[in-house]
């Protein structure tokens, strides 16, 4: 432990190595299970929503990023081609009581009395919905959704755009996925591939 004490010995003068040392541990600690808190650990919880998603859509692909208006880079958690047209879906798995408005720059997770922002997550949907419009050249329909998982609950009123893992299919109201117009297919189709070229070359 000697020598790891020693490489902090003059980072800040006045300041023994040890101390720093310790004292950059905590901040570590904390931060980890900060965003152990924050989110939930449960894996299978986004897997329930990826199932209904892949269950009330023609085809979908998770885990994209594209290019924005100016040159910077958009991830996307899952783009489903429906018969209503392209849904671009946030998952969000965010543990205890959820507070936020449709027009609120910040929401707040409450969890064992503690409170924590986040971001209006229908912000940045929106802008995720925009991005594919314009690669699209609003040939067909696109829209939006943000599914939190059941490891949370809105006790007040839920956010118009923000929909609950466990009602989700009923709450979408799509139309039947067996009649996709062929002009949707089509445009999938072309999405699809250009999304493909933008993607790292080790994701591929």
């Amino acid at each position: 432990m000697e020598s790891i004490y020693q490489s902090f010995n003059h980072v800040v003068p006045g300041v023994s190595g040890q101390t720093l040392f310790w004292v950059f541990t905590a901040i570590l600690v904390s931060l980890v299970v900060l965003a152990f808190v924050k989110t939930s650990s449960g894996a299978g919880k986004s897997k329930g929503v990826v199932k209904t998603l892949q269950r009330i859509s023609a085809d979908s692909i998770s885990n994209v990023v594209i290019r924005d208006e100016v040159d910077g880079y958009i991830p996307i958690d899952y783009l489903c081609l429906t018969a209503s047209g392209i849904c671009v879906v946030d998952i969000k798995d965010y543990r205890g009581l959820l507070f936020g408005g449709a027009t609120t720059d910040q929401w707040t997770q409450v969890i064992d009395n503690r409170s924590y922002k986040f971001d209006n997550p229908l912000y940045q949907n929106k802008a995720r919905v925009h991005a594919i419009k314009i690669m699209l050249n609003e040939e067909i329909p696109v829209f939006g959704c943000v599914v939190f998982t059941n490891a949370g609950k809105f006790p007040k009123d839920k956010p118009e755009g923000v929909h609950m893992q466990d009602v989700l299919e009923q709450e979408l109201k799509l139309e039947d996925q067996s009649q996709i117009p062929e002009k949707y297919k089509s445009v999938w189709a072309k999405l699809k591939e250009t999304i493909a070229s933008l993607q790292p070359s080790e994701s591929r």
